[in-house]
């Protein structure tokens, strides 16, 4: 059994945190873990996509078309770049957050984003996480929300509480409370969607 998530969004968004503390709660749970990243050519703002697999075998780290049993969009443009990446059967959990690249001419709206989102996944949950993230305390904490949806659509065999775990390991003070209601918040969010979806 080998599993993958692909993790989208721009330079900036905690992506590679992401990555990291989904490999962790994997590895504590006894699975074998490969994390891989491609970067765009900036640091901050440009186009990252972070892999994860797992299973009882070690993964190669890459995520070809059409595999990935879940794709985590932080940012509306990169996630409608990477929903090839999907599996039929995947799910997409999707930041309802556009950030237009610096000096584009044009761009997709919004509406137009979710629409090619839509049509090319049967499955996609759009979370307004910037939102999420500032009843919980930061916006930066926008990874957290996406990570605990992620927790609530099944797509991983991690729970809320192994990824509160490997956060509450990371983060301290402050920043380890406002991750933590971030995480919950995402969960409570996505479980609601999945529920009327039902």
């Amino acid at each position: 059994m080998i599993r993958s998530v692909v993790i989208s969004g721009v330079g900036g968004q905690g992506l590679l945190t992401m990555g990291e503390l989904l490999g962790e709660a994997l590895i504590e749970r006894g699975f074998k873990v490969s994390v891989g990243e491609i970067h765009g050519l900036s640091q901050r703002g440009g186009s990252v996509v972070v892999f994860v697999k797992y299973g009882d075998v070690q993964p190669s780290p890459i995520v070809v078309e059409g595999e990935a049993n879940a794709l985590v969009g932080l940012e509306l443009i990169e996630t409608a770049r990477r929903v090839q990446l999907l599996a039929p059967t995947g799910i997409v959990l999707a930041n309802n957050y556009l950030l237009p690249p610096p000096a584009s001419q044009k761009i997709p709206g919004r509406e137009e984003l979710i629409e090619a989102i839509r049509r090319a996944a049967r499955n996609v949950i759009l979370i307004n996480a910037v939102e999420l993230a500032r009843k919980a305390g930061s916006s930066v904490a926008v990874n957290m929300v996406m990570l605990g949806a992620l927790a609530a659509s099944g797509a991983v065999d991690l729970g809320l509480a192994d990824l509160k775990g490997v956060v509450e390991k990371k983060f301290t003070g402050r920043t380890g409370e406002v991750n933590a209601r971030a995480l919950i918040l995402g969960f409570e969010e996505a479980q609601k969607q999945l529920r009327e979806k039902a």
